[in-house]
């Protein structure tokens, strides 16, 4: 993970509290950060052209830089001895309503389209607050801002253009991959085909990896930690074909690199290692489950999960193979700020 990553995962996470901070500590605007006040603080009917603008700039800035975050809402002024410093909130009136606008204006803003930017609200008892944007380091760039038909990259605190030999020596190489992981996952399997009130539950899973960059993938690698929920839970990771070396710790590491002559082209899937998640009553603590994955010539990405007792239960109390299978997503490790059903946690990515 990033340092645009992480400080975007902490801002959604301590929400104004964070901001409040940065305020405080007159935090200046650097390398993966920028403030933003809108324009006319989202009161309009539509997304401010003003704010358009500075979306586009930045989305063509960061993309082609290594990635950064925009914070709306806060007023930003220059000060002799910090520079560009927070000040003070100027809150957004509708933060899900501006959030919304700016998801609907990322694919007009550059050329071309930043596939992977991503906006959050902090949303305040009143109605009002911020809203925060990540802007990815983006395996597409270089990025062309539309407005005035320049290439940005991130230069200290300032978006500065790109002259052309410097943009054919940044960009002129091989398309690189960007790996993504889904999952498919099989109906429960319960103790002794009995449903409500056994002690334990078998859920088969299987990690799949798409590679949606424009370059071939070499050298693919997965790791896998877990620990259990309890004395009798496990779960087991097993590569899936002769494609993949492992190497197996204890039952708690699990690392698995893809051969030397194993390649994936754009577009193409492979599915490299199966997951098989035994939960067996009492649960004593929460099952941790957390993945790390990637490729050569690509970044690595961080997934984890964090899984409390109480729903662990659930999973083992359905009345209904679908009721379990649908509660049973909460078990697969998703990227920090993504929805954890049914208890609402978020986990740690």
């Amino acid at each position: 993970m990033g340092r645009a990553e992480e400080l975007f995962d902490r801002l959604v996470q301590q929400g104004e509290l964070a901001i409040e901070a940065m305020i405080a500590d007159r935090q200046s605007e650097e390398l993966f950060l920028d403030f933003k006040r809108s324009a006319d603080n989202g009161a309009g009917g539509k997304l401010h052209q003003g704010d358009r603008q500075n979306l586009s700039k930045a989305l063509s800035g960061f993309g082609n830089s290594e990635g950064g975050v925009i914070v709306w809402g806060i007023d930003c002024r220059n000060t002799s001895a910090r520079g560009d410093v927070a000040q003070y909130k100027v809150l957004i009136e509708d933060p899900k309503r501006f959030k919304s606008w700016l998801e609907g204006a990322v694919s007009g803003c550059t050329v071309p389209a930043h596939p992977t930017a991503r906006h959050e609200a902090i949303e305040r008892a009143d109605g009002k607050g911020f809203v925060v944007t990540l802007i990815p380091m983006s395996y597409f760039a270089p990025h062309q801002c539309i407005y005035d038909l320049r290439y940005y990259m991130r230069a200290g605190s300032d978006f500065s253009p790109v002259p052309h030999a410097v943009l054919a020596g940044m960009f002129g190489r091989r398309p690189q991959p960007e790996l993504i992981l889904n999952w498919l996952a099989e109906p429960p399997r319960f103790e002794a085909g009995r449903l409500a009130g056994d002690n334990s539950v078998q859920i088969i899973t299987q990690l799949k990896l798409h590679n949606l960059g424009l370059g071939i993938a070499r050298d693919l690698y997965v790791n896998l930690e877990t620990w259990p929920p309890g004395r009798n839970s496990r779960v087991v990771g097993h590569v899936s074909s002769n494609q993949w070396i492992q190497e197996n710790i204890m039952n708690v590491t699990l690392s698995a690199m893809s051969n030397e002559s194993f390649r994936l082209g754009p577009q193409g899937v492979t599915a490299p290692m199966s997951l098989t998640f035994y939960l067996v009553r009492p649960f004593e603590r929460p099952l941790t489950c957390k993945i790390s994955y990637g490729c050569s010539g690509s970044p690595v990405t961080v997934l984890e999960s964090i899984v409390e007792p109480a729903d662990l239960e659930k999973i083992i109390s359905a009345s209904t193979v679908q009721q379990a299978q649908a509660l049973a997503k909460i078990l697969l490790p998703k990227k920090a700020g993504e929805p954890r059903t049914p208890s609402g946690r978020q986990n740690a990515g």
